[in-house]
């Protein structure tokens, strides 16, 4: 599934969200932990889903990727509903999702991750000059075990890998975890390019003051709701609240 044009995307969210959630519910064994979430990524934006540990994020995109199943409520890709959609099938219809931890297979080198890629029919040739143009170091290291990279440069290729799908939504679990400032804003600025050309983008971040200037939209979670949606710059005072327990 194509992303849409950019230009279109970026500057009307009166169409269709890409991916919308309605009343979404799910819970572990039992225990309730997304209580009624409702929430649109509209196209060509990016939608940072914000919030202290425990308040149901990374559960959240779990259910939106096909990963864990919802208890109640709609999941929605450009309309057409995909609650139970097995993940493979979520990813045929342009959904990547890149988890927190990276993604990628370290006992590979680099090149042979992106390979791995390919097996649908994608051009490796095209993968890797893509995956060198957003990332020109990785260009330095095609031939190398993809473990023995940095923690920046394998969530770097977990990028690009998740890009050489041409998705239309790309979901993202907590991008900075445990790397370095520098890396981490090199890491948003793919963010905000890859948006720029038209994939819309969800992410959770525990440190919402990174994506301050790269998300378009946020929405805070507290205790598996969504208490509030808007600009980001217009949600501090939420977020200090959410984070002191407040």
């Amino acid at each position: 599934m194509s992303a849409l044009p950019a230009s279109a995307a970026n500057d009307d969210i009166t169409v269709e969200p890409i991916l919308e959630l309605r009343d979404l519910r799910a819970g572990y064994d039992g225990v309730a932990v997304l209580d009624g979430v409702d929430l649109a990524v509209h196209p060509g934006r990016v939608v940072a889903l914000l919030g202290p540990n425990g308040a149901g994020k990374s559960t959240t995109l779990k259910v939106v990727a096909g990963l864990h199943p919802a208890s109640g409520g709609d999941v929605l890709m450009a309309g057409r509903r995909v609650n139970g959609a097995r993940p493979e099938d979520l990813a045929r219809f342009g959904l990547c999702l890149i988890p927190e931890g990276r993604g990628i297979f370290p006992n590979l080198t680099v090149h042979e991750n992106l390979w791995m890629m390919t097996h649908r029919g994608g051009d490796l040739d095209r993968v890797e000059e893509e995956t060198v143009r957003r990332f020109p170091q990785l260009g330095k290291f095609m031939h190398r075990t993809a473990g023995t990279l940095s923690g920046g440069e394998q969530q770097m290729l977990a990028m690009a890998r998740g890009l050489s799908t041409d998705p239309a939504l790309l979901v993202l679990d907590e991008l900075s975890m445990g790397l370095a400032p520098i890396v981490v804003d090199q890491l948003y600025e793919t963010v905000s390019q890859v948006a720029a050309e038209g994939t819309s983008i969800l992410l959770v971040e525990q440190f919402a003051r990174i994506v301050m200037d790269v998300a378009d939209d946020a929405a805070v979670m507290v205790q598996g709701k969504i208490v509030v949606t808007g600009r980001p710059r217009d949600l501090e005072e939420t977020l200090s609240q959410a984070y002191l327990g407040g």
